[in-house]
C-alpha cells in the first residue's frame, strides 16, 4: 500500500487512541453545545530561560509535571539561538522529546520553529519522533526567522525568509501526510523522499507567529493556520482589530472563522496580592524587558539601530523609561496580580477574541515562585469554571 495510507498495528492502535480522546473532548453532535467559556484556555510558554547559573531545564520538567493534570492545554518551547538569555532552548523538537517522557495530557508545541534555517526533511523527522512519543499530542507554531545572527545557520536565506517559510511549511505539510519530496544525492541522483518515523496524527496543526503585521494576520487566516501572538510594540486593542482581520480572512476563504485558535503570550504571575506580585515581578521583568531591547538593538530589523540609539541617549532617565514599560505590561499586557485581578485580564483577552494564553512563566522568577503561581492560576482557573 501507499506509505501515505500505510498503518502498521502499533500506529493504528495509537491513532484509534489518539481520535477516540479527541471525540470524548469534542462530545457528540447530539449533545448541547458546552457554554461559552468565560476565559481563554491556559498553555504555559517558555521564552527566555536564565543567565543566572539557575537549571531552566528543571524549571521546565517540573511545570510541565504540575501543569499535566491542572486542565492547561498546552506547553511551548521556543528556538532561540546564541544569546545567554533564551540560548537554553536551541531546539525545541528536542525538548518537547523530554516533554512527551513527563506528560500525558497537554499538548507539546514548538513556539516556535524557523523554518527558514532548517532542512525541512529534517523538520519533519524530528518532530514526527516527538509525535510518537507523546502519542499524537504535537503542534508547531512556525516563523520566518528575525535576527540576523540567528541566520549564520543559513545566510542565504535571510533575504527571502517569509518567501521561504510558507514553501517550507507546505513540503513540511505534505511530508507529514506521507507525501513524498524530490531530492538530489551527490551523484546526481534523484530521490523520492518520504520521512520516518510515520508520525501518529495524519494532519500537523499549524500555529503561524505573527505580532502586529496585518498582512501575515491576514494571510494566517485564508491558509487556515492558528495564530501565535504577543504584545510587542502594539496593545489590547490594536490586537483586536487585527483578530477580526484574521476571522474575516478565515470566513472569505471558506473556513469556519470560530475554529481558528488565537494565542497570546503574556508575562503572567500571580501573587498573594496584587502588591506583592507588582513588587516581586518588577526586577525580573525590567531586567527580561531590557535584555530584550538589547537582543533587537542587534537584530538587524530596519530601524532597530535607531530605536537601540534613542535607547542610550536617555541616560540618567532610562530607568524612568523602563518604569513606565513595566507599569504599561501590568496594566493592560500581562498576567500579573492576584487571582482576581488575573482572571479579570483573562476575562478580557477572552472577550477580545483570544483563545488560548501562552503564559511566559521563565522571565527571572524562582522556580519556587513560578511553580506555585502555576498552582494559583490552575485554581482560580477550576474556581471561574465551576462557577
Amino acid at each position: 500500500m501507499p506509505e501515505s495510507i500505510y498503518l502498521d498495528p502499533e500506529r493504528l492502535a495509537k491513532l484509534t487512541e489518539s481520535l477516540r480522546k479527541r471525540k470524548a473532548a469534542v462530545g457528540s453532535a447530539d449533545q448541547p453545545a458546552p457554554a461559552p467559556r468565560k476565559t481563554p484556555d491556559l498553555g504555559v510558554i517558555f521564552f527566555s530561560g536564565s543567565a543566572d547559573g539557575r537549571d531552566p531545564y528543571a524549571l521546565l520538567l517540573d511545570a510541565a509535571r504540575l501543569i499535566d493534570d491542572s486542565g492547561f492545554t498546552a506547553i511551548w518551547t521556543p528556538e532561540r539561538h546564541f544569546t545567554d538569555v533564551g540560548g537554553s532552548y536551541p531546539n525545541p523538537s528536542v525538548l518537547g522529546a523530554a516533554l512527551a517522557t513527563v506528560t500525558k495530557n497537554v499538548r507539546i508545541r514548538a513556539g516556535s520553529v524557523n523554518l527558514p534555517l532548517h532542512d525541512v526533511l529534517r523538520v519533519a523527522e524530528e518532530w514526527a519522533l516527538v509525535d510518537n512519543l507523546s502519542h499524537g499530542r504535537v503542534d508547531l507554531a512556525v516563523a520566518p526567522g528575525w535576527h540576523t545572527r540567528d541566520f549564520v545557520l543559513n545566510p542565504g536565506a535571510f533575504d527571502d525568509r517569509s518567501g521561504r517559510l510558507n514553501e517550507s511549511r507546505k513540503q513540511l505539510q505534505s511530508l507529514w501526510r506521507g507525501d513524498t519530496l524530490s531530492r538530489t544525492d551527490p551523484h546526481g541522483e534523484s530521490h523520492s523522499i518520504v520521512t520516518y518515523p510515520r508520525p501518529i496524527q495524519p494532519e500537523l496543526p499549524i500555529w503561524l507567529t505573527t505580532s502586529q503585521r496585518t498582512e501575515a494576520w491576514e494571510f494566517a487566516g485564508r491558509e487556515g493556520f492558528n495564530v501565535l501572538s504577543a504584545l510587542i510594540n502594539f496593545g489590547p486593542k490594536d490586537l483586536e482589530k487585527r483578530i477580526t482581520i484574521y476571522r474575516e480572512a478565515r470566513a472569505k476563504a471558506g473556513y469556519n472563522p470560530a475554529s481558528g485558535v488565537v494565542s497570546l503570550m503574556l508575562h503572567t504571575y500571580v501573587g498573594l496580592s496584587v502588591e506583592q506580585a507588582v513588587e516581586r515581578a518588577r526586577p525580573a521583568m525590567t531586567e527580561y524587558l531590557n535584555s530584550f531591547v538589547s537582543q533587537h538593538s542587534t537584530s538587524g530589523q530596519s530601524g532597530a539601530e535607531a530605536k537601540a540609539e534613542t535607547l542610550q541617549n536617555l541616560g540618567d532617565d532610562r530607568d524612568d523609561f523602563m518604569e513606565m514599560v513595566f507599569q504599561r505590561y501590568v496594566s493592560t499586557s500581562s498576567l500579573i496580580g492576584d487571582a482576581t485581578r488575573v482572571t479579570q485580564r483573562m476575562e478580557y483577552f477572552r472577550s477580545i477574541g483570544v483563545d488560548e494564553i501562552a503564559c511566559l512563566v521563565d522571565f527571572g522568577l524562582t522556580n519556587d515562585e513560578v511553580l506555585a503561581s502555576l498552582g494559583r492560576l490552575a485554581m482560580q482557573t477550576k474556581t471561574v469554571a465551576a462557577s
